[in-house]
């Protein structure tokens, strides 16, 4: 077993004709002088297999052997002369590594990572790293310095060894390849334009610095990183009722006296191919089943009264002002302990080795957003991520009734880059519009004019190759009969993206986002202004939830998939859905989709999502006729202000209109003549007061006001919100989640069955819109 990797090492050999395979003790009888590099490695010890030792040429980073080789080749001591002064000082660093390589006239870190003793089994590891980060196999056995993405991925390697105690070289090859471990992400998101003024030589000297200096400041942020001492997390086991994946507003009480309530209808309606769930009728009853008639969520019956009492204003204001996703230097607190500094009891196994590796999504937005609305990094690169301005889904993402949120979307990084490679923000803006085009089968503006013939694009779909300031939407059915398995497509992303477009690698549909399509969520407390004005996002994050589309489903497909749902319902109607997944890899949806989350520890602190927690994610997600493509927020990208991309801390919700539904109604104002209340549980007496008299008919005037700014209904007071805020603070204590995280501080059994009469009606009419 090598010792944990400190520095890259190089060693060169000045003859060529070096044989040798993985593990045997070949020997090159040529005279050789080696160079060891990473930074120049002066004073190591380098052996061959016949234990002979080099002679170092002192003050260099050059070693000679005198008689033929047998390899491996190994190097130990010495320093790593970063400088290359050619003495030990400033960054320099001890070599406290051994090195090998079983061939070829190089052995680097890259080399070190993939010998083996057995060839066959180095062979693979070869490839693979070859595969997976972009080189020829000739490329990876050469010197760091020759080529700037070899450098880049030796630092990357060597700053997780670094700050992981958990990881040695053999085990991190083995994550590699089994997927376990993504240094891909960190890869692919530095953009190396930045050094493009730098020879490779040059590059290698400069960012080794800079990835010594990372490591050192991390070194000093993983001992400050705040320590978990919770229960384990990783069991895949149901604790409370494996119905949960069912959300608590499907058991609400729709009918009161005579009157009839129906919010249903905001997700269960008639839906847009390629949704085929079309599940309006789910409007006129209560289908439940044997395993899912009692209701899971027995927080709804709770009295929080006392508990949300004991809370001062002072205290619950001090607690939602605090940052738990960032410290004071921007550093990404919940990335850092997943890591660097994994705790156990995060820590999934399929086989009951715990890896001490976190293999899911590790957060990567810093929430730092240009005027145009993405996130820049705090080395000041683009980090994929890019905010946009949306009319929030009906009643439980209002703000009053809990919660402030966010969304961002990220799409692959191919769709971010031009026909070379290389990083583009146009090209990614214009695929943004396409895909947010295709999403809502409609034109969207860009907001720039863009010369067609850079691209060979007819973005304006006028069949002619000119400038375009829209994308227009214009469906062209492809060719997928003549051509099987390969889809021809005519219409097009930009960039490398329409070349992955000509291979399958990237999709595109109507209704359907392209594979690898990345969402993020933060879902916080209701911040409240300084002069207590009004509310605001909190910096304090209740969750933070992650979605990637992981595999491509065509219209045949998910309509099969809606097929087999309704026969499986029919066969065996008592049956629970059997949902996949685990803490690291998040909950698989059935449709292509991953979704994972965090949300806060007992002491405020962001901890993974269990399985059971992630649970109430998948069935709103994967099983309604409101969702597009198991999305809720893109669908309704408002696009009234800077074309609708910027995040709410730059610009809030106020003066946001009414979304007009197909009948040309007001949506938000349709839902409160159709619900007769602000929120699914009727449990929002502010709302209520507002917006309807003392006989429950609403007040078309307080009504009228919604059409031009939604927040005079979506916000809540700074009152309300305090208690809100003060309610959730309760669950957190708890650590209740699984049985609801609604913010409720009465009990609701006036509006929330605890067992439902299976089939029973809900006296609703259903709504299509």
């Amino acid at each position: 077993m090598f010792k944990k990797i400190l520095f890259v090492v190089v060693i060169t050999f000045s003859i060529t004709g070096c044989g040798g395979g993985g593990g045997g003790s070949s020997s090159d009888s040529s005279f050789a002088t080696v160079s060891v590099e990473r930074g120049a490695v002066l004073n190591a010890t380098v052996t061959d297999a016949t234990n002979q030792v080099a002679i170092w040429n002192e003050g260099t980073n050059t070693y000679t052997f005198q008689n033929s080789i047998n390899y491996p080749i190994t190097v130990s001591g010495g320093f790593v002369d970063i400088n290359r002064d050619g003495e030990k000082n400033n960054l320099d660093l001890d070599l406290d590594i051994q090195l090998k390589s079983s061939k070829g006239n190089n052995i680097t870190l890259l080399t070190t990572l993939v010998y083996n003793d057995d060839e066959s089994l180095e062979k693979s590891n070869l490839e693979f790293l070859s595969e997976e980060f972009s080189f020829t196999q000739e490329e990876l056995t050469q010197l760091p310095s020759s080529k700037k993405e070899l450098a880049l991925l030796s630092d990357i390697i060597y700053k997780n060894l670094e700050l992981n105690n958990s990881l040695s070289i053999p085990s991190l090859m083995n994550l590699l390849s089994s997927n376990k471990l993504d240094l891909k992400q960190e890869y692919q998101n530095t953009d190396l334009n930045q050094y493009k003024d730098l020879s490779s030589e040059e590059f290698l000297q400069e960012h080794e610095r800079k990835t010594i200096e990372e490591i050192n400041k991390m070194k000093d942020l993983k001992e400050n990183l705040p320590q978990y001492k919770g229960n384990d997390l990783t069991s895949t086991s149901i604790l409370n009722e494996a119905s949960a994946y069912i959300s608590p507003q499907c058991y609400t009480k729709t009918q009161e006296d005579t009157n009839i309530y129906n919010p249903c209808f905001s997700c269960h309606i008639n839906s847009i191919e390629p949704n085929y769930i079309d599940d309006w009728d789910l409007q006129e009853s209560y289908a439940f089943s044997e395993n899912s008639y009692k209701n899971p969520f027995t927080n709804s019956f709770k009295d929080r009264t006392s508990l949300v009492d004991e809370i001062s204003h002072e205290e619950i204001l001090n607690y939602i002002n605090e940052d738990n996703y960032k410290d004071s230097k921007n550093n990404i607190l919940i990335a850092a302990k997943l890591k660097y500094d994994l705790p156990t009891q995060w820590d999934y196994s399929s086989d009951g080795q715990k890896d001490g590796v976190w293999s899911g999504y590790v957060p990567d937005c810093y929430f730092n957003f240009d005027n145009e609305g993405f996130d820049i990094d705090n080395n000041g690169n683009y980090t994929g991520w890019r905010a946009f301005a949306y009319s929030p889904f009906l009643g439980t993402f209002w703000p009053t009734n809990g919660s402030t949120d966010d969304v961002l979307i990220r799409l692959p990084k191919s769709m971010m880059e031009d026909s070379s490679g290389n990083f583009s923000k146009e090209v990614y803006k214009i695929n943004l519009a396409i895909v947010e085009s295709m999403i809502k089968r409609e034109d969207i503006p860009l907001g720039f004019e863009v010369d067609e013939s850079v691209y060979g694009v007819d973005l304006n779909h006028n069949d002619v190759i000119d400038t375009s300031s829209t994308i227009v939407y214009k469906w062209n059915t492809p060719d997928s009969i003549s051509n099987y398995p390969l889809v021809i497509y005519k219409n097009y992303y930009v960039g490398l993206a329409k070349e992955k477009l000509k291979t399958n690698e990237l999709n595109i549909a109507p209704g359907l986002y392209p594979n690898g399509t990345e969402f993020l969520h933060s879902v916080r407390y209701i911040g409240i202004k300084d002069d207590k004005s009004g509310i605001k996002m909190a910096p304090r994050m209740k969750e933070l939830r992650y979605a990637k589309k992981t595999a491509w489903n065509n219209y045949s497909q998910l309509y099969n998939s809606a097929l087999a749902e309704i026969k499986e319902a029919h066969d065996f109607p008592n049956r629970l859905r059997t949902i996949k997944g685990n803490i690291e890899e998040g909950l698989d949806t059935g449709l292509g989709w991953n979704y994972q989350g965090f949300i806060e520890d007992v002491n405020g602190n962001l901890r993974p999502q269990t399985y059971e927690e992630n649970l109430s994610c998948i069935g709103c997600h994967s099983g309604i006729g409101a969702i597009t493509d198991s999305t809720f927020a893109f669908p309704r990208k408002d696009n009234t202000h800077n074309k609708g991309w910027y995040h709410w801390s730059q610009k809030d919700l106020a003066g946001l209109k009414d979304r007009l539904l197909s009948n040309a109604e007001g949506e938000y104002a349709f839902y409160l003549k159709q619900n007769k209340a602000g929120d699914e549980f009727r449990a929002n007496e502010e709302v209520k007061s507002k917006f309807f008299d003392s006989n429950g008919d609403l007040i078309q005037s307080e009504v009228d006001k919604i059409a031009d700014d939604i927040t005079y209904l979506i916000n809540p007071s700074v009152q309300r919100a305090i208690k809100l805020n003060k309610a959730y603070k309760v669950i957190v204590e708890e650590q209740s989640f699984i049985y609801g995280k609604d913010a409720h501080i009465k009990p609701l059994d006036d509006t929330v069955y605890d067992e439902v009469e299976i089939d029973k009606t809900t006296g609703i009419s259903a709504v299509k819109l």
